[in-house]
């Protein structure tokens, strides 16, 4: 691209004639932002025909004249006059046309653009994995067609192939770039100043400097600047720097290109923001806006969508296997925040073709971008296996890197380890995508952790997902009482994906699942879910020095997943003050003890609860506080009370300390202690702590729960378990194992459902099924906290188990991924009269229900089931009923149950 502002421009944006197909009929649409023409039909991936005329003036007959579009996808060819005179190949780069020669000033002149998008069809021209075409096809569709700016410019003279780099320790300004045209000028003399920008007053120029030069010249300056204002999110100072040619008196040319000075580097595992501590908060954005389909900006947009985030807590925004217009970088440097832009390479399939373009692509778009202080990191591409190879990861990597200075760069976001790719990378950081139950997060965390490496910053490119519902009514009526088009057949070409036919089909599974609540309480339901898991996990990895930032999946809901921090109608799940205690510059965390036991011979991992309590007896938790910076000898102050259900408080406290230098990694400020009250029922209660250190802040509270200590009898009840599956930890808890069924034993505990168990079950015993693989009841496999709603169903059982209407953390020791598959347990159970689900699983995807927790009647007895792991141990669980204390509090409930004669109210 030619650059030249003093150049006459014709904006060719607004109505143009569109057709779908050679022979199609024309339309009118509006370029740029038709999502209509954009997505095509689910089929169709082309031609897409465009037209109109512009009238181009008779002054500038004798001048080159370009048709400049900023970015076309994927494939066009561009006629004027009906001749061909170029052709363009890449979604997401900008170019130039010369029509020159086809041209006729003085009168209108017909453009015509014929394009073809990525499609995943096999008679596709361009299949999707051979372009560069991202994760956005994925999401929903493929956008296609002319989805930015398009116009013409007479241009004689102007600049191309711009580098400024800002050296935020010197001040030096270093300008390069060509000079183009201008052949029959001379003498010329290109003029270049830099000023600060000022939101609030006029520009400040800071320096200038003039030389001479020479038609296509090369620019080669270094300018310095004293003292420079760092640019960073409390205080982004951007500069502007003019380029201006001139012959005598007459401005030939000129441009402008705005930059920072700031660094993003490391110490370590330190991440240092000029020379700071700074922890990185990000969300992720595929870029998806189901009002344009193709992500492209207004200024408004950009900035609305920042402060929201920026409300939040969050610093950062990634923008995730896509590159929107301009627009958004430049509002992100204006507004401060940091922004983490990976390139468009997800799952390819590596041609010849994409192996040619891939390294020019790469080239144009470090070309758009490098400028911008807001992008401090970059990735080459994304969960990336041997289909990459080295030469061409590694030649993609040194185009990066040669194009910029003072930022990371990741070469694979979440590592070719991962994912099967390279044994070896190019990372300033290391990246990981961890996604997976909550219990399994610190388990996770410790194998990748090695010591040995070199070190430096854990970054999560992506994780700690959690999915919401939708409220389908709703949504129909914000979209005029229509399903809105993603939501239809219209334009879905892989139906057969498990999340696209569940999305197709959400009402129609929903009205036969007949969960039992309202579309408003599932929504309300999986927030607070979803809150819980993002609590967990972002103060579980901010107890690591490692981790120095973390991107949450995802900015907004999608139509293939529901896990945004903003839903279909673009509103915050949260209030700010539910989240931001768990997701800012200062948080504080809860920790507890460690253990170990002696078991077969040597030492093992006693793993503690830090949720659950008994009773009457002493709570110990380390308070963790993870802050950017303290201010020199100040004291911090601490303080925090414990509150019952009822909001009074039982304990309070209060303690000064002096921190040593905090660098946003997590230091302990010291221990809780207090004893809970002889609770006689199981109680909810709240820990709120708050710490301040001059204008450092930071409060945070949990809710804790607490249980009588069983002083049941167990005396008659039995563990039948001739498979063994209830050994070990079973065994501890107290109860008898037994071969044969006595007449004098009220509850039996087993893992089978053999002759045994049914004849005692038809006889009218009761009994408590605990499984934990996959017999002898139907059952399936899937994550307790991922992409599930649990549903605790009105039954006696939740009157004395404490919660708020959702599974929180009192469920962590209890997690399982295994439920009943409750559609044929009919079949498996002969003589079943009644069922009644206690704790279900409404998968947030595919809108299927399991059980994890049921009541039935099987002839004259009655049967629980149970898949919950009540022993805990999965993971970092509380290791054993010794340690997992809501577990054993719940089996004791389940006993008493089935003790008592309940009254079963399920469907027959």
């Amino acid at each position: 691209m030619l650059y030249n502002d003093l150049a006459p421009v014709i904006a060719l944006d607004g109505e143009w004639e569109f057709a779908l197909g050679v022979d199609a009929p024309w339309r009118i649409i509006t370029v740029p932002g038709c999502w209509e023409a954009q997505g095509y039909t689910k089929w169709a991936d082309g031609p897409a025909c465009y037209r109109r005329t512009a009238f181009i003036p008779d002054d500038w007959r004798g001048q080159p004249i370009l048709l400049e579009f900023d970015a076309v996808s994927y494939a066009c060819t561009v006629r004027c006059n009906g001749l061909t005179v170029g052709q363009h190949c890449g979604m997401w780069t900008p170019f130039a046309v010369d029509i020159t020669t086809a041209a006729q000033p003085g009168r209108p002149n017909l453009i015509e653009v014929e394009v073809y998008k990525p499609g995943d069809q096999p008679a596709s021209r361009y299949p999707l994995r051979t372009t560069l075409a991202g994760f956005l096809p994925d999401v929903a569709t493929t956008f296609g067609g002319l989805w930015q700016a398009v116009r013409l410019r007479a241009v004689t003279a102007g600049f191309h192939a711009l580098r400024i780099d800002g050296d935020p320790h010197t001040g030096d300004v270093h300008i390069q770039g060509q000079i183009s045209g201008a052949t029959d000028q001379q003498p010329l003399s290109l003029q270049i100043s830099i000023t600060q920008l000022a939101a609030q007053q006029n520009d400040q120029l800071i320096t200038s400097y003039q030389l001479q030069c020479s038609p296509d010249d090369t620019i080669d300056a270094n300018l310095r600047i004293a003292n420079p204002n760092l640019w960073r999110p409390e205080q982004p100072v951007r500069y502007k720097v003019r380029l201006r040619l001139v012959h005598g008196e007459q401005a030939l040319a000129e441009t402008t290109q705005t930059f920072g000075f700031r660094q993003l580097t490391n110490a370590g595992e330190q991440l240092l923001l000029n020379g700071q501590p700074i922890s990185l908060r990000g969300a992720l954005s595929w870029g998806w806006n189901p009002a344009v389909i193709a992500p492209f900006y207004t200024a408004e947009q950009v900035r609305d969508e920042i402060r929201r985030v920026r409300a939040l807590g969050f610093n950062l925004i990634k923008l995730c296997l896509f590159i929107p217009n301009q627009i958004y970088y430049d509002i992100a440097d204006e507004e401060g925040i940091l922004l983490w832009q990976e390139w468009p390479m997800w799952l390819p399939e590596v041609t010849d073709e994409l192996r040619a373009l891939a390294p020019l692509e790469y080239a144009e778009y470090m070309q758009q971008v490098r400028h911008h202080p807001s992008v401090v990191l970059y990735s080459v591409g994304c969960e990336m296996d041997q289909t990459v190879d080295q030469p061409l990861l590694g030649q993609l990597n040194t185009i990066v890197r040669s194009a910029i200075n003072h930022v990371l760069i990741c070469d694979n976001s979440g590592s070719g380890e991962a994912y099967g790719g390279l044994a070896v990378d190019f990372a300033d950081f290391t990246d990981y995508h961890t996604y997976g139950d909550l219990h399994f997060l610190e388990p996770t965390l410790d194998h990748w952790r090695r010591d040995w490496q070199t070190p430096r910053p854990w970054i999560f490119g992506e994780f700690c997902d959690s999915d919401g519902f939708r409220d389908l009514g709703e949504i129909i009526a914000a979209n005029g009482g229509k399903k809105p088009w993603w939501m239809t057949t219209d334009i879905w070409t892989h139906t057969w994906r498990p999340e696209v036919r569940a999305l197709l089909e959400q009402d129609e599974r929903m009205a036969q699942a007949n969960v039992g609540f309202t579309a408003p309480e599932l929504v309300q339901i999986a927030a607070n879910q979803s809150l819980t898991v993002r609590k967990y996990t972002l103060e579980t990895v901010r107890k690591r020095s490692a981790v120095q930032g973390y991107v949450i999946t995802g900015l907004r809901d999608t139509p293939i997943a529901t896990s945004g921090i903003f839903d279909d109608l673009d509103r915050a799940k949260w209030p700010a003050e539910s989240f931001r205690p768990f997701n800012d510059a200062a948080i504080l965390c809860l920790d507890t003890g460690r253990s170990r036991r002696w078991q077969h011979g040597g030492d093992r991992p006693e793993r503690l609860d830090i949720y659950n309590w008994w009773a009457g007896e002493q709570v110990r938790l380390h308070l963790i506080l993870n802050a950017p910076t303290s201010e020199p000898n100040r004291l911090s102050q601490l303080t925090w009370q414990v509150r019952d259900q009822t909001g009074a408080v039982i304990a309070k406290g209060e303690q000064s300390f002096s921190p040593s230098l905090l660098t946003n990694r997590p230091i302990e400020t010291g221990a809780i202690e207090f004893m809970l009250p002889a609770w006689r029922e199981p109680q909810t209660f709240w820990l709120q702590v708050n710490w301040a250190n001059g204008a450092q802040q930071a409060t945070n509270q949990w809710p804790l729960w607490a249980y009588p200590r069983p002083t049941h009898q167990v005396a008659d009840v039995m563990r039948y378990d001739p498979a063994g599956a209830l050994a070990e930890e079973w065994s501890a808890i107290g109860f008898a194992q037994v071969d044969s069924l006595p007449s004098d034993a009220a509850v039996v505990i087993t893992s089978v459902l053999d002759a045994t168990i049914n004849s005692y079950l038809q006889a009218g015993g009761s009994v408590l099924l605990i499984q934990q693989r996959a017999g002898p009841l139907p059952s399936r496999r899937g994550p307790f906290w991922r992409e599930a709603l649990k549903l605790l169903t009105p039954h006696p059982l939740w009157e004395q188990f404490p919660h708020q209407g959702f599974t929180d953390l009192q469920f962590f020791g209890l997690a399982t991924d295994l439920m009943f598959d409750s559609a044929r347990l009919a079949d498996a159970l002969p003589g079943l009269t009644h069922f009644t689900p206690i704790l279900r699983r409404l998968d947030a995807r595919e809108f299927t229900l399991t059980d994890y927790l049921f009541e039935a009647r099987v002839g004259a007895g009655r049967l629980l089931g149970c898949t919950l792991r009540l022993q805990g141990g999965l993971g970092a669980q509380p290791t054993g009923f010794k340690r997992n204390i809501a577990g054993q509090a719940l089996l004791m409930l389940l006993i008493d149950n089935l003790r008592r004669t309940p009254s079963l109210s399920g469907a027959a």
